[in-house]
């Protein structure tokens, strides 16, 4: 049971039903919980729901409180922490960013029922709870594995922003100090106005009046925007990356549960994923119009797909594949595929067919028989 609870809680395979619920129940609850905590701001709301705020929260913590225990609970069946004692593998999960986030979650209901606390600070306190949809969200994660990965370059860029910082309000002391004493008077009074300017949001309400201030106005500006273009150029790139070797993993994984593939060792499998496209279908969708003959090989990871040949139908399901190697010699056929159900599918089209026969003949003799379509 607990290994099942880890399953489910960490969504281990993606076409797990129990997990795609729990998944939805918590998302709706987080989503719910931070738009009453915006809203518990506004007086107004306040007054008209003050029942129903307090439901929300009272369910927001039965829920985030059972999925605090059963994580704690079940963690010791992560990979992440196997080979360690259980009460080791707790301890590690508490102490780590996600489960520390998880007990934050905790925390306005100990501080009404615990602490006079003051409405604003809980209100902040429920606001916390949005991080929880780092773990749900692989947008998120992805963003987060970015920034670690960069983050030696990202500091560096850092320094660099808060050194030209102190450049320009130390310059800008120097020539509006003594025509504008009041804003300029000390280099930390100047860090403002040189705040605003390097990131370019130029407020408008200190300015420099001198020629000499408007000239180290002007190359601060200037500076400010290869400051801050530094740090958006490594982390685009980083995320490329990420997203990138995420998608390789998936396709990866995918491939290697197609029998056509299974027998493959991985350096074979590290050639042909590239060349593999991932495409998901919604149920009803046309895969391969009638009269269309598209020179490839689709395999099916997941779904259910029709195949209707010259008024003859047949069904396709999981590691099924279906496709035209020949197209090229086909002028017309009357054959379409639809998506009968959800459906995920790998593509292998034209001159990769031909590369991964001519590389592997074991999977080359495996292609050259698919012929889907019936020829009018």
């Amino acid at each position: 049971m607990r290994h099942r609870v880890n399953t489910i809680l960490e969504r281990e395979d993606p076409n797990d039903v129990a997990a795609k619920i729990v998944l939805r129940i918590i998302v709706a609850v987080i989503i719910v919980n931070v738009g009453a905590a915006v809203l518990y701001t506004d007086s107004r709301f306040a007054r008209l729901f003050p029942y129903d705020l307090r439901v929300i929260e009272a369910v927001s913590l039965l829920v985030f409180a059972v999925e605090y225990v059963a994580r704690l609970w079940s963690c010791v069946e992560s990979p992440h922490y196997r080979g360690l004692p259980a009460w080791k593998a707790r301890l590690r999960y508490a102490t780590s960013p996600g489960g520390i986030i998880d007990l934050v979650a905790l925390l306005p209901f100990v501080a009404i029922h615990l602490f006079d606390a003051d409405m604003r600070s809980l209100a902040i306190l429920r606001l916390l709870r949005f991080f929880k949809l780092a773990r749900y969200s692989p947008g998120l994660a992805s963003v987060i594995e970015a920034l670690r990965a960069e983050r030696h370059g990202l500091v560096a860029c850092l320094v660099l922003l808060a050194g030209s910082i102190l450049v320009s309000a130390s310059a800008i002391y120097a020539a509006e100090g003594g025509a504008q004493p009041d804003k300029f008077g000390s280099i930390p009074e100047s860090m403002w106005w040189a705040v605003v300017t390097v990131t370019t949001v130029g407020y408008g309400d200190v300015v420099p009046v001198t020629t000499l201030g408007r000239v180290i106005g002007g190359v601060t500006m200037v500076a400010g925007i290869f400051m801050l273009a530094l740090p958006v150029g490594i982390f685009a790139t980083a995320f490329i990356e990420v997203i990138r070797r995420r998608a390789f993993v998936v396709t990866w994984g995918m491939v290697a549960r197609l029998p056509v593939f299974a027998a493959l060792d991985a350096a074979t499998l590290a050639e042909i994923v590239p060349r593999l496209r991932a495409r998901s279908v919604d149920a009803g969708e046309i895969i391969v119009p009638r009269g269309e003959v598209p020179r490839a090989i689709f395999f099916i990871v997941s779904g259910l797909v029709e195949v209707d040949t010259g008024g003859r139908r047949e069904q396709l399901g999981e590691s099924g594949y279906f496709g035209e190697i020949h197209a090229t010699r086909i002028t017309q056929v009357d054959a379409r595929v639809r998506a009968i159900e959800a459906t995920q599918l790998l593509v292998l089209t034209g001159d990769d067919i031909d590369d991964v026969s001519a590389a592997h003949a074991e999977v080359g003799d495996r292609l050259a028989t698919v012929a889907t379509y019936s020829v009018m």
